[in-house]
């Protein structure tokens, strides 16, 4: 199962349908890949990009993932990372795993 953030960035082409992008990474559609930005489930990397294709496998599924940010193509994934690093910095002064969950996890409260 995932967990949403209630402080998940989304690229332009999301914010104008939120629901529709979540309920293609939800409920499995064969459609256009979206991405997801999760946080790690290791303590090796920061965040993690995923199609929202891979996320039809039971394991991904099994992980628990905690999805941090979504976007409906590669190119706004990697703009929505890059966002999430800048804010996470700014913040912070650093970025690593645990400023990431720590960022997040003040985000949902």
């Amino acid at each position: 199962m995932f967990h949403w953030n209630a402080g998940i960035y989304m690229d332009d082409r999301v914010k104008k349908k939120p629901v529709k992008y979540r309920r293609m990474v939800e409920k499995r559609k064969l459609a256009r890949a979206c991405y997801c930005i999760t946080l790690p489930v290791n303590e090796t990397n920061c965040m993690e990009i995923y199609s929202s294709r891979e996320l039809w496998f039971r394991y991904y599924q099994n992980r628990g993932l905690e999805i941090i940010g979504l976007a409906s193509d590669e190119e706004g994934a990697q703009e929505i990372l890059e966002k999430i690093a800048s804010d996470v910095y700014r913040e912070y002064g650093q970025v690593n795993a645990g400023c990431v969950k720590k960022y997040f996890h003040r985000q949902a409260q």
